[in-house]
């Protein structure tokens, strides 16, 4: 039996985690809208899974902690989007083939 190096499991553990972040409905539909739509504001995207506009804020707020969206903020509104190419790729994926 072989040992994976820990490099390797690293990577394998930080996958998995992108997984998890990944594993929920709402955070799905705000990944897909924010890749369709560019740049969004919570407002615009409160849509998603008829869930409250709070509701979206934690969502995104969890994708803005493990850096799979980032934000930019204007006067009084945040402007969100996605910023990793391996995510915009699983969610295409996903949508193409679900």
């Amino acid at each position: 039996m072989s040992t994976i190096d820990q490099e390797h499991k690293n990577r394998i553990e930080s996958q998995a985690e992108l997984l998890k972040a990944l594993a929920n409905p709402v955070r799905l539909c705000l990944l897909e809208k924010l890749i369709e739509e560019g740049e969004t504001s919570v407002t615009d995207i409160t849509s998603c899974m008829d869930v409250t506009q709070s509701a979206i804020s934690q969502h995104l707020r969890r994708l803005k902690d493990m850096d799979i969206v980032e934000c930019r903020k204007d006067e009084n509104r945040n402007y969100y989007s996605c910023k990793r190419e391996d995510v915009r790729k699983i969610i295409m994926c996903l949508k193409e083939n679900v």
